[in-house]
């Protein structure tokens, strides 16, 4: 998994946990959108990093199964 993708999922992670902490503490404070939003934004993050670890497995998977169309010696 690159560089990009380990850091994409882990501050989407970040972003989670920052927004759950707050909602918690002032969830009595805030109005009822406040949850919402709260809700849809984690949704959101969780399907990307869903995406981002189901993707990196797809990939690496269908490299390393792939056969060269042409090999070596009988591409006439």
């Amino acid at each position: 998994m690159s560089l990009r993708r380990v850091l994409r999922i882990a501050l989407s992670l970040l972003i989670i946990i920052l927004l759950w902490t707050r909602t918690a503490r002032e969830w009595h404070e805030r109005p009822a959108l406040w949850l919402a939003g709260s809700l849809a934004l984690s949704v959101i993050l969780l399907l990307v990093v869903i995406m981002e670890v189901t993707g990196a497995e797809r990939r690496r998977r269908k490299l390393r199964d792939e056969v060269p169309r042409r090999p070596l010696g009988l591409d006439t």
